[in-house]
C-alpha cells in the first residue's frame, strides 16, 4: 500500500461537518448515496467543496500555524466573494486532529481545485446535487 492509499483510507474515515450557528449537517465520502440540495440557512446548496488549508501536504503543523493558514483561506474566500459555511473534518481515529475547513457552496470543481492546490492540499471533497460525494486528488 502506498502513501496515497493510506491518505485515501484516512479521508474516507472522516466525517465532514458543515456548521451554521447551532445547526450542522454531516457528510461522508461515498460512492453510493446521491445527495439532494440542502440548506443550513436561506442559501440553497446545489454543489459544494470542503476545503481546508491546515496541515498542508498532510504534514502536521502546530495549532497556531494552522490557525494562521485558516485565516488566510478565510480572507481568500471573502476577497473572491465566495459563499461558505465553516466546516470540520473530523477523523474517526485519534491519530489525526480535527481540521477546520470551509464548505464553499455553489462553486465549480475547477475553482475548488485551484483553491485546494493554492493551499497545498492533497485533495478536496466535492459534490453536486444527485451525485455522490467524491474525493478529488490535486496532483
Amino acid at each position: 500500500m502506498d502513501v496515497r492509499d493510506l491518505y485515501e483510507a484516512s479521508y474516507l474515515r472522516t466525517n465532514y461537518r458543515a456548521l451554521s450557528g447551532q445547526h450542522y449537517i454531516d457528510f461522508r465520502i461515498n460512492n453510493v448515496e446521491r445527495y439532494r440540495p440542502w440548506r443550513l440557512t436561506n442559501h440553497l446548496v446545489n454543489k459544494w467543496a470542503f476545503i481546508s488549508s491546515e496541515n498542508p501536504n498532510s504534514i502536521l503543523l502546530t495549532e497556531q500555524e494552522n490557525a494562521v493558514r485558516s485565516a488566510m483561506l478565510l480572507r481568500y474566500l471573502r476577497k473572491r466573494n465566495l459563499r461558505y459555511f465553516l466546516g470540520l473534518g473530523i477523523p474517526d481515529s485519534d491519530d489525526w486532529p480535527t481540521e477546520l475547513g470551509f464548505f464553499v457552496i455553489n462553486i465549480n470543481l475547477l475553482e475548488a481545485k485551484r483553491i485546494g492546490y493554492k493551499f497545498q492540499q492533497n485533495a478536496i471533497v466535492f459534490s453536486r446535487v444527485l451525485k455522490t460525494i467524491d474525493l478529488i486528488w490535486l496532483d
